[in-house]
């Protein structure tokens, strides 16, 4: 994403006749094209690994689940690209944002033992409701509606980040072009 940063390729962009929303859209459908495949890798992989137990109703929620948050990844990658040009920068910050998210939000330590200061703070984190929707569909016995409906959710709540982070990111774009 920091190579489309560059400013030779931002004046370029700038003058051209697309403006900051088509080529941001642009950007963005060309890396969920991306996502989607690396994505795709990933189930395929997952169900020679485990088996075909990952195809049942419980498997394609979790690759459901795990579609959205790569999606709401994807559209934080590009909202820290729109703000950083320096690569290494891009890499310290991803770094941080990625495995602090990671940890506040239980990845590394069950959420159960977390204080409960550390879980309010990671509720406003997309990595808070990924985990939380996989712990609750792993305690699942019965997979039905109503017990899916805190999963969906959930879910709703990452593509809002999503819709969140693109409005930044558009905003963020807006400005620098004004800027530029």
């Amino acid at each position: 994403m920091s190579s489309f940063k560059e400013e030779n390729i931002q004046k370029r962009t700038i003058v051209s006749a697309m403006n900051y929303k088509m080529y941001n859209r642009q950007l963005l459908l060309s890396s969920c094209i991306y996502s989607l495949v690396i994505w795709l890798f990933y189930v395929i992989v997952s169900v020679i690994i485990v088996g075909t137990s990952l195809l049942s109703l419980r498997g394609i929620i979790y690759f459901l689940n795990l579609f959205v948050f790569t999606i709401c990844s994807l559209t934080i990658a590009l909202l820290i690209s729109s703000l950083v040009k320096d690569k290494n920068a891009v890499s310290g910050i991803v770094n941080v944002i990625a495995l602090g998210s990671a940890f506040l939000a239980g990845v590394f330590v069950p959420a159960a033992w977390l204080p409960d200061f550390v879980l309010i703070i990671a509720h406003i984190l997309p990595s808070y409701w990924y985990v939380n929707s996989n712990n609750l569909l792993q305690e699942l016995e019965v997979l039905d509606f109503q017990t899916l409906q805190p999963l969906f959710i959930n879910m709703i709540v990452l593509i809002g980040f999503i819709v969140l982070f693109i409005v930044l990111n558009n905003i963020i774009s807006k400005r620098k072009q004004k800027i530029g």
